[in-house]
C-alpha cells in the first residue's frame, strides 16, 4: 500500500475539527517539503466560514494544478449515492433519506399536536427536520473516509512525490478545505485568485479510490487543447477504464466547479443503473484501492507531458 495512504488511514483519516486539521496540515507540509515544494497555508473567509487551503508549489506559474479536498464529512445513516450522469437517479437514490427525515418530523409534529395544537405541531415538526438536516453536515464525524476523500489526498501526495525534477516547477497542488459544506474553500480561493486557471489545467481528484471506471469530466467550454491533453493522459490500462465526458451531460459536484477550466476525475462503479460513486458518507467508506492510486499517478505524469506540447 502507498506510504501516504497508509499514514493517512492510520493517523489522519478524520479531518473535521481544528485539532485534527492541524495534525494533518503538519503532515502535508512535511510531505510537500520532502518532495521539494514550498508550502503555504492560506486562510480565506467564505460566507460565515473560514477555510484553510493548503498550497504546495506555485499555482500562478504552474501549467497543471492538481487539487483535492482534505476535509471530511459527517456520518450519514445511508450512502450519499451519486449518479454523475443522471440527476434524476441521484435524486431518487437519496429520496429514502429525505423521506425518513420527513417521517420523523411528521411523527414529532403529530405528537406535538396533542401537546399544544396545530401551531405547536408545525413548530416541532420544523425544528426536528431542521435538526436532522443540520446533523447531515455538522453531526458526528464519519470515522471512515478511505474514498471520500482520503483517496484524493493520497493521490496528490503520490503525484507530488512521483514527478521528476524537471516537471516540479510546472506543477502545483492545492488541498481545499470545507468542500463538504458546499465547496466553500475552493470558491473562496477562486475569488481571491481570479483567472487562476486561464491557460492552465486544473485537475480535481475526489473519490478516486473505489471503482475501475474513471469519469473524467471536462468543463462545458473545454477547448481542443484541454480535451487532447485529457485523452492523452487518461487511458484504458491495467483493468482501469477512462470514461471521457463533458459537464454538459455529467454533473460531478466537487471543487473543480469553482474554476472555469476545472476538470474532475472520480472512480465509479458501473451497475444496472449506470456509473455511480458508492458507500461515501457512511461507515462503509473503507475502500481505497492501491491500483487506483497507481493509475491516477500514471495519468498525472502523462498529463504533465501532454501539457508541454
Amino acid at each position: 500500500m502507498s506510504e501516504h495512504l497508509t499514514t493517512l488511514l492510520e493517523k489522519y483519516q478524520v479531518r473535521r475539527t481544528r485539532q485534527q486539521k492541524d495534525a494533518f496540515i503538519l503532515y502535508a507540509k512535511a510531505v510537500s517539503h520532502s518532495a521539494g515544494y514550498a508550502f503555504e497555508e492560506e486562510t480565506l473567509k467564505g460566507g460565515v466560514m473560514a477555510s484553510r487551503n493548503l498550497i504546495a508549489g506555485n499555482p500562478e506559474g504552474a501549467q497543471v494544478i492538481f487539487t483535492a479536498h482534505y476535509d471530511t464529512c459527517a456520518k450519514m445513516p445511508l450512502p450519499n449515492l451519486i449518479y454523475p450522469q443522471s440527476r434524476i437517479k441521484t435524486f431518487l437514490a437519496q429520496m429514502p433519506l429525505v423521506l425518513g427525515m420527513l417521517a420523523l418530523s411528521f411523527l414529532a409534529g403529530y405528537l406535538g399536536y396533542y401537546l399544544g395544537g396545530r401551531s405547536v405541531a408545525l413548530l416541532i415538526g420544523y425544528v426536528v427536520y431542521l435538526g436532522l438536516f443540520l446533523l447531515l453536515y455538522f453531526g458526528p464525524a464519519n470515522p471512515h473516509t478511505a474514498n471520500d476523500n482520503t483517496s484524493g489526498v493520497a493521490a496528490l501526495m503520490d503525484i507530488m512525490t512521483a514527478l521528476p525534477p524537471e516537471d516540479k516547477q510546472n506543477a502545483a497542488f492545492i488541498f481545499f478545505d470545507n468542500e463538504e459544506y458546499g465547496k466553500v474553500g475552493s470558491k473562496a480561493y477562486a475569488k481571491a485568485h481570479p483567472g487562476l486557471t486561464d491557460g492552465k489545467i486544473l485537475l480535481n481528484l475526489d473519490c478516486v479510490g473505489d471503482g475501475d471506471d474513471f469519469l473524467v469530466v471536462a468543463p462545458k467550454k473545454a477547448d481542443e487543447r484541454l480535451l487532447r491533453c485529457l485523452r492523452a493522459a487518461f487511458l484504458d490500462e491495467n483493468g482501469k477504464r477512462a470514461v471521457h465526458c463533458s459537464a454538459q451531460n455529467t454533473s460531478y459536484n466537487s471543487d473543480q466547479k469553482s474554476f472555469s477550466n476545472g476538470v474532475a476525475a472520480a472512480a465509479c462503479r458501473k451497475g444496472k443503473l449506470g456509473y455511480h460513486v458508492p458507500r461515501i458518507h457512511t461507515r462503509r467508506d473503507v475502500i481505497c484501492e492501491e491500483s487506483n492510486l497507481q493509475y491516477v499517478a500514471a495519468c498525472a505524469l502523462r498529463l504533465m507531458q501532454a501539457a508541454k506540447q
